[in-house]
């Protein structure tokens, strides 16, 4: 068992909002890319339900941030559809947020901009 270390950072502000899907695409040398996903309405893998937990951190003597953790089931898929292989893509990591969700999304950062404003 690894002992417990302090945490990191403070968190200020938290917020938690329902997303379709986040996935991030594995790349390690001359392997095959992988994707790991987490799709709420994945046509392979049932019962997944993503989220964004959203934070406003402070760590240190530094400034503000904006942490994004992504929490529940996931899977892990080989990219089968694309038209550039993989390997040459630029993006790695995509978040989907519904239309629903947004207007949260937009309160938490209003939130977040008056915090960092009067520190």
């Amino acid at each position: 068992m690894t002992e417990k270390q302090p945490r990191y950072c403070n968190h200020i502000l938290k917020e938690t909002i329902i997303i379709d899907s986040a996935s991030f695409l594995f790349r390690e040398g001359e392997a095959d890319p992988i994707y790991c996903i987490s799709d709420r309405y994945s046509p392979f893998v049932k019962g997944e339900e993503p989220e964004a937990r959203l934070s406003l951190i402070k760590e240190g003597d530094r400034d503000f941030q904006l942490r994004i953790a992504i929490v529940g089931e996931y899977h892990l898929e080989v990219p089968r559809y694309f038209v550039t292989p993989p390997d040459q893509w630029r993006e790695w990591l995509w978040i989907i947020i519904p239309k629903a969700e947004l207007l949260k999304l937009l309160k938490f950062i209003s939130h977040t901009r008056r915090r960092v404003e009067n520190g």
